[in-house]
């Protein structure tokens, strides 16, 4: 919830509870003075309620203006915002937590060790890392480990078998000791530390095309939403999406960047959209490489906002694959809205960018 929507939200339950208590003791009292009870019976809730919406609803309003002065006061302050954003980026370092990153990195190499040994007579490469954690755009608030398993062209009579195959091998290993889940296209492995906490990882069995070795093209199963419908394929390339931010160090900052506003906007948009998107704004043929990290994120964010507002973004690596049908067209919409609001407000007022990271 961002800061403005708070500020809304404790002006009106401030003056809504400060109503509610108030209209109960002035009741009480009232009962007093005639010799009464306060009781559920004479008590008049209707009143109240009524008292406290109309008070809330000052109170949203108080609750915004104190949010407008607060803005207003601090735009006159000194503010940098690239040094804002590399604070960010500091905080979401991996080495942050350098115990989870340990264990997480200690069972991600077991899993691999273990699948290897299972499937090594039909595996045409060792376990392969994928995801944020291998392209260098994870962040430490919220990642999981991808690993990539390679199966040889005759290894299954379908893509269905190969994926329900891994899955049964990973209940058979690791299912004492972990959550196993069916996701579309991978199987989710979740481990509990005993913290509480869980180490995520995604397994992508996929099947060579031509020669992986060569060209890796990998096909994957994809599971149907509904039991009466018939699962599918896509096509993918591991070394494309395995190295889509190599020697791109500005557009992993920002990746990262997005990620970050993704979550504490409670954005729902899928990874590859933000990892294609911002390499492409930054590109030569774009907004190429600005030396400042605002103007790179802001780019970035206009540049994201506008494909989103198409019907189609294609997927580099397949071009059937439309990314924007990921989302629901509400949901592209309201993010592309959301975006281009952001990008006006911190234009108007580049202190306006902590907002949206809502620090």
């Amino acid at each position: 919830m961002r800061r403005k929507d708070r500020y809304i939200l404790n002006g009106a339950l401030l003056f809504a509870g400060g109503t509610i208590v108030f209209d109960v003791f002035r009741q009480w009292w009232e009962k007093r003075q005639q010799g009464l009870s306060l009781t559920w019976e004479n008590y008049n809730g209707q009143q109240t309620f009524k008292l406290a919406f109309r008070n809330a609803i000052i109170g949203c309003f108080l609750g915004n203006a104190y949010y407008s002065h607060r803005i207003n006061e601090e735009s006159k302050l000194p503010f940098n915002s690239d040094e804002f954003l590399r604070k960010v980026l500091s905080e979401e370092l991996l080495k942050n937590d350098n115990v989870y990153l340990n264990k997480a990195i200690a069972y991600k190499e077991t899993i691999k060790k273990k699948l290897f040994q299972q499937f090594n007579e039909v595996l045409v490469s060792y376990p392969l890392d994928g995801g944020s954690f291998a392209k260098r755009t994870a962040i430490v608030s919220n990642y999981d480990l991808d690993i990539v398993l390679p199966f040889a062209r005759d290894s299954y009579s379908s893509l269905e078998e190969m994926y329900y195959d891994v899955y049964e091998k990973l209940n058979k290993i690791f299912g004492h000791k972990a959550i196993i889940r069916q996701n579309t296209k991978a199987i989710g492995i979740s481990f509990e530390l005993k913290t509480g906490d869980f180490i995520d990882f995604d397994i992508v069995p996929g099947r060579e095309i031509n020669i992986f070795r060569k060209d890796k093209d990998l096909n994957l199963y994809v599971r149907p939403d509904w039991v009466w419908q018939h699962g599918s394929s896509f096509k993918t390339n591991y070394y494309q999406q395995r190295n889509i931010t190599t020697n791109k160090p500005d557009a992993r900052n920002i990746i990262k960047l997005l990620k970050v506003y993704r979550q504490r906007n409670r954005l729902d948009i899928s990874t590859i959209i933000l990892e294609q998107c911002v390499v492409e704004a930054l590109s030569e043929n774009n907004f190429g490489i600005h030396p400042s990290l605002t103007e790179n994120l802001l780019n970035a964010m206009d540049f994201l906002s506008r494909r989103l507002g198409q019907k189609v973004l294609s997927d580099f690596t397949n071009s059937n694959n439309n990314l924007n049908d990921k989302l629901s067209d509400t949901d592209r919409y309201y993010i592309s809205g959301l975006l281009q609001k952001d990008i006006e407000r911190i234009e108007q007022n580049p202190a306006y960018i902590r907002e949206i990271f809502d620090l």
